[in-house]
């Protein structure tokens, strides 16, 4: 990557009663990799509620790599507290500042790699290096539509250094933008393919609908359909092989999500 990279800490296992540095694998044969991306809504609407079926829904899922977006320092608590993370994950962190990318991963991870954007937000690109050979990295970008050049701008710099650094990357998150924004998809690097439309071309694939989302209508009031959470793949060893959305259905008779986004898992073939 480039002069801005820290390698920030080592993965996190949970081992003698407390999360400590993983034990280094450097290198494992080629695996599919179940890969799990959401923005997660740090708002406190009915929050404690969320968190136990967030983590009911990741323990149903039990995918391979788990890559959330806008986790506080509750859900975290929440998630490396859970028995079932702690008897099978790798963690990026134990501690986030407001709200914060992490990733969890049941495959072992060899490092994992900050890079600082421009951000008056406290955005970072977020990498796991798994010992497979598929690096992922997971991004809320600069929120809100004024911000446009804002994205564009550290696109420019997280999309070079992936593709300078890793031959096999995937790159998930809250993009913050949609596919017919000009400013932002003008930055976008075309060998980073776009999962969703390659998959299913013609489906809108929104990860935020108001039309089936009734919560984040009642919570803010404005209508709203887009496609702002992405899974882009740059690989000559694995392709995606199926996305879906996750989190569609309301888990109680009040009509509450899980977020005020819908998730996406991708499963990722090894070639």
């Amino acid at each position: 990557m480039t002069s801005t990279e820290r390698f920030t800490f080592a993965p996190l296992g949970f081992t003698a009663g407390d999360w400590r540095e993983a034990p280094q694998i450097e290198r494992s044969g080629r695996v599919d990799v179940r890969l799990l991306t959401w923005n997660v809504w740090f708002g406190g609407h009915m929050f404690d509620e969320r968190c136990a079926a967030l983590l009911a829904e990741l323990q149903r899922r039990r995918p391979d790599v788990i890559a959330l977006q806008e986790v506080t320092h509750e859900l975290l608590y929440d998630l490396l507290s859970a028995p079932w993370i702690r008897a099978a994950y790798q963690v990026s962190q134990r501690e986030v500042h407001a709200y914060d990318v992490v990733i969890l991963s049941r495959l072992p991870i060899r490092r994992l790699a900050e890079l600082a954007l421009p951000t008056d937000m406290g955005r970072r690109l977020l990498v796991a290096e798994l010992a497979c050979g598929l690096a992922v990295a997971t991004v809320h970008l600069e929120s809100t539509r004024e911000e446009a050049r804002t994205r564009a701008t550290q696109l420019g710099i997280l999309q070079p250094a992936l593709a300078g650094r890793y031959e096999d990357v995937v790159l998930v998150g809250d993009m913050n933008f949609q596919p017919d924004d000009p400013v932002e998809n003008a930055a976008l690097d075309p060998t980073f393919v776009d999962t969703w439309p390659a998959l299913h071309p013609g489906d809108p694939g929104y990860t935020v609908d108001t039309e089936v989302n009734t919560m984040r209508l009642q919570v803010r009031s404005t209508p709203t359909r887009k496609r702002i959470d992405r899974v882009f793949v740059r690989s000559a060893h694995w392709r995606a092989r199926s996305i879906e959305l996750t989190g569609t259905r309301p888990f109680d008779a009040e009509g509450t999500f899980l977020s005020d986004h819908f998730g996406l898992e991708t499963v990722l073939t090894a070639a």
